[in-house]
């Protein structure tokens, strides 16, 4: 049988909690009567007075010490101690009687107290407790009797009272023991119960368990060892955690529920519970310790987004730790949960192996299989609102093209992940196809057609697990998406949704018209070098993730978002320049790549980053040489100073070079000086052409009133000389 550290563990919790409300006691031996220990130093020294021999008086045995003195006093059938005040507290019983009444007096000293073993696997059926008790040990002294059918209080007792033979305190506010032995197989814990104390209902023949919504707090093994028990129900209380061991043993259990208000389920809290088989965590949950559900039959747990520590065999280990196999674990993706899986203990011997899904691919399962599915010749499908869906298909071939009707029924969705097992290189959808689902197509899609009138492909990275894709094609039609050259885009080319992974061009110039890229655009191109991006506006998550060739980007002035891990896992791009009004930027937008060794020391120290507050840490750290071209105090300047990441200020680009915005403010100015001299001697040459035309124009002007005026001359004097010849012919 393999060892036991971790219930070894838990039982240790237990004893330790039970012993710390009991004084220490070291014995010695000096004669025969009394002993001293070896080594001493501060401990008890414990001393036996016993000279007499009548057994009706007293055996004192006295504990002292530097700052106190304790005396253990045995009278008749009980040993008691004194307390401060006087009282006595009785911690054990010799008595054989099957029925026991706890007197209020012993040696002329008022009975208070009920010490943890006082009654320690004693057979007994009734306990009757005095008025005067008003400290019963928390751990419960009743425990331990498995044959206790009733306990019976005092009606004058002020601090306790007994329900139909059950113990609680006195303002029914905490139920501190149902007799384990007590005929009936239900029991319904009182209205108004807020606490449930420490084995306060443990090992007995009850099958149900039922809990008001007062409950808030319960104790360690609360309910432990009732191995008739078949439900329990949490889920209309406000309990927070559920203590060590509370279950622990409950080998029927199978209806179990908890509360929206559990965060912390601790160690060995379910452990050997062996047809609990089904269970749902309460979703606020943050913790489940060490061997909680060690030796159940849960094969299947969905572990809520919010868990963050998982102990070791927590799930799928039987009772003796050994590993069982086929256990499926759903969580987030990167959690806990996800750790746990493949998680290992190399002191204890523990490697787990188990299977980790995610919650969206679980919920996706279990839609799958509640699917009215039908088949027909190579392709699975189902009908819905009277239109067919594509949910799988088997065809083998290089080419596959799926019929716009099967069985009379017209197709016109794919269902989540129904290529997946396709491996053709192109696929062909028909005319009919309205709606794609999410993952729909392969590994080996190298080319694929969509139809015109597509109004959904479901999923932000629709193509993400497409390596070897080339080209996306969309033909004409009124639907919601388009494609220029291999490349997907929305209707009116606004957005980018996926450049395929295996395109083969180096440079690519996004269009104008373009403004955003969709998540995980252009991921894992491992071809394209320089992207022109144009007048874009945001930059998705993983836009350009593992774009392991991309040597240069060049971003627009006017753009404003760029999403986390925009350019992770881009080597080669060892510089960017970012426009000054850049709005966002996200975590490793810039200059990061995946480290190895940093995810190594991650793993290995889980703890110690947790500790430090960084559970969330990334493996990734700044490409050696990158540096970002930046305004100062931009946020892209910011960005880079949080990052440890070198910037370069006051600069230009010029032809594609970055230039000091001096150097080219002085080449500007000697450049206009140059224009402005060229200017003014064109000017001056124009302006004395100017004078030199005007200057003429007036000699011209003046010849010609000269000219008009001598033929005016002229003209007179003819006209003079034939009305003088005029005159003389008369």
């Amino acid at each position: 049988m393999k060892n036991y550290k971790k219930i070894t563990a838990a039982v240790m919790s237990l004893l330790i909690s039970m012993s710390a409300a009991l004084p220490a006691v070291t014995a010695y031996a000096e004669n025969e009567d009394s002993a001293v220990s070896e080594d001493a130093g501060d401990a008890a020294v414990l001393t036996i007075d016993n000279e007499t021999e009548n057994e009706d008086e007293a055996a004192v045995l006295t504990i002292e010490n530097e700052d106190e003195e304790t005396s253990e006093i045995v009278s008749g059938e009980y040993t008691y101690i004194v307390n401060e005040d006087g009282s006595a507290t009785i911690i054990d019983c010799s008595s054989d009687e099957k029925e026991i009444t706890i007197p209020d007096t012993i040696d002329d000293l008022t009975v208070t107290g009920i010490g943890a073993e006082a009654f320690i696997e004693k057979i007994i059926n009734k306990i009757t407790i005095p008025a005067t008790v008003s400290n019963i040990a928390e751990e419960n002294p009743f425990a331990s009797l498995l044959h206790l059918q009733e306990i019976v209080v005092d009606e004058e007792n002020e601090s306790y009272t007994a329900v139909d033979g059950v113990l609680y305190t006195k303002d029914m506010k905490t139920i501190l023991c149902y007799p384990a032995s007590k005929s009936g197989s239900a029991f319904t814990i009182p209205d108004g119960v807020e606490t449930v104390g420490i084995a306060a209902v443990s090992s007995t023949g009850l099958t149900e368990i039922v809990l008001p919504d007062s409950v808030s707090s319960v104790k360690r093994h609360c309910f432990s060892f009732n191995e008739k028990l078949e439900k329990l129900h949490m889920d209309n209380t406000t309990i927070d955690q559920i203590p060590v061991m509370s279950f622990a043993n409950c080998s029927n259990l199978t209806d179990l529920t908890f509360s929206e208000s559990t965060t912390y389920i601790d160690l060995a809290a379910f452990i050997s519970c062996k047809k609990l088989s089904k269970i749902t965590l309460p979703s606020n949950l943050r913790y489940i310790a060490q061997s909680a559900f060690q030796g159940t039959s849960i094969m299947e747990i969905v572990i809520p987004e919010t868990v963050t520590t998982i102990g070791y065999c927590a799930f799928g280990y039987d009772e003796n730790e050994n590993i069982m196999d086929g256990l499926l674990i759903v969580g987030a993706e990167g959690s806990a949960a996800e750790v746990y899986a493949t998680d290992k203990d190399e002191d204890y011997g523990l490697y787990n192996d188990f299977t980790f899904i995610s919650h969206e691919m679980y919920n996706k399962q279990k839609e799958y299989e509640a699917l009215d599915k039908r088949f027909s010749g190579d392709f699975e499908y189902t009908v819905v609102n009277g239109e067919g869906m594509i949910t799988n298909c088997i065809t083998v071939g290089d080419v596959v093209e799926i019929p716009a009707e099967i069985d009379g029924i017209t197709i016109t969705s794919i269902y989540y992940a129904a290529l997946l097992n396709c491996d053709s290189a192109t696929i062909i959808l028909p005319e009919t196809i309205k709606s794609i689902g999410e993952s729909v197509f392969s590994e080996y899609l190298v080319s694929l057609t969509i139809p015109g009138g597509c109004t959904e492909i479901a999923g932000e990275e629709p193509f993400l697990k497409c390596s070897r894709l080339q080209s996306i094609t969309v033909t004409e039609g009124d639907g919601a998406y388009s494609s220029e050259d291999g490349v997907l885009y929305n209707k009116d080319k606004t957005v980018l949704i996926a450049y395929p992974s295996q395109k083969t061009e180096e440079d690519f110039k996004l269009p104008k018209t373009v403004k955003e890229i969709a998540k995980s655009g252009f991921c894992y191109n491992q071809n394209i070098k320089k992207a022109d991006l144009s007048d874009v506006e945001n930059i998705g998550e993983y836009a350009f993730e593992g774009c392991t060739a991309l040597e240069e980007v060049k971003l627009p002035k006017n753009l404003k978002t760029v999403q986390k891990n925009a350019f992770l896992g881009c080597p080669a791009l060892l510089s960017v320049r970012v426009p000054a009004d850049v709005e966002y930027i996200g975590d490793y937008a810039f200059g990061y790549d995946y480290d190895s060794e940093l995810a190594a020391d991650i793993q290995q120290n889980m703890d110690m980053y947790a500790q430090a507050g960084q559970s969330a840490v990334m493996p990734y750290s700044v490409i050696n040489g990158f540096k970002m071209y930046v305004e100062e105090d931009s946020l892209a300047y910011q960005y880079a100073q949080s990052c440890g990441i070198e910037t370069v200020i006051d600069t230009v680009s010029v032809g594609g070079n970055n230039m000091s915005k001096g150097f080219v403010y002085a080449v500007l100015g000697g450049i206009a000086a140059i224009v402005l001299l060229i200017a003014g001697i064109i000017t001056g040459r124009k302006l004395s052409t100017r004078k030199k035309n005007k200057e003429s124009e007036k000699r011209k002007a003046i010849a010609a009133e000269k000219i008009k005026a001598k033929k005016e001359a002229a003209a007179n004097n003819e006209a003079q000389t034939k009305e003088d010849a005029d005159n003389e012919n008369k």
